[in-house]
């Protein structure tokens, strides 16, 4: 597995505006993979915001099963930085977990987003069953509604998604199923930045 951290700085136009649309950050992403498929290479990814010494930053932490080719983006980047990582878990380990989600319910043939807090609670609850983990404790953060325009026969389909982010403790009780959930990523929307879930061992910042 890789770990894609790409910093873009805020403060240059042409970033702000491939941020500000879901689809052409999605398009930035997979220009590190114009030899595969998102689906062919796993990749994932999540948008974080920072500011470090004044400047207003944007790092996308890109997760794959194949290397990343960032070339294309010289010169456009602050930074960008690739590491080879192992998923390593034993049963009954406790972590620190990050995961940003479109949170939604499907009804009659139609995906509602959901609001309330109690709502978020249980959606993550419900993956305890599959994704091999239990969840001890956690705080969600309703990010709202993100947007985006992608072209298609000719025409432009408005693409609108709502998040919301979850950061917490987990203990792990089927590794196997753990590494499988970290892999492929939880939940829909994989394609514009959700369902990455990146876990870190307790202690570290």
């Amino acid at each position: 597995m890789y770990l894609s951290e790409v910093k873009l700085d805020l403060f240059d136009r042409g970033n702000m505006k491939t941020l500000a649309d879901i689809y052409r950050t999605h398009q930035l992403v997979m220009t590190g993979f114009r030899a595969s498929s998102r689906q062919e290479s796993c990749v994932l990814y999540r948008v974080e915001h920072s500011i470090r010494n004044e400047t207003a930053l944007a790092t996308i932490l890109v997760q794959s099963t194949t290397k990343p080719d960032w070339s294309e983006l010289e010169g456009t980047t602050l930074q960008v930085q690739t590491k080879e990582f192992n998923l390593d878990f034993s049963a009954n380990q406790r972590l620190r977990f990050r995961l940003l989600i479109n949170p939604v319910v499907t009804r009659n043939g139609k995906r509602w987003g959901l609001i309330r807090d109690e709502a978020l609670h249980d959606w993550l609850r419900k993956k305890e069953n599959t994704i091999g983990a239990t969840f001890e404790s956690f705080t969600v953060i309703d990010e709202g509604y993100f947007s985006g325009n992608k072209q298609r026969n000719g025409k432009q389909d408005k693409i609108i998604i709502k998040k919301a982010r979850f950061e917490g403790i987990l203990r792990t009780v089927e590794p196997n199923a753990l590494r499988t959930a970290v892999k492929v990523g939880i939940g829909p929307a994989k394609a514009f930045g959700c369902g990455l879930l990146s876990l870190a061992r307790l202690g570290r910042p």
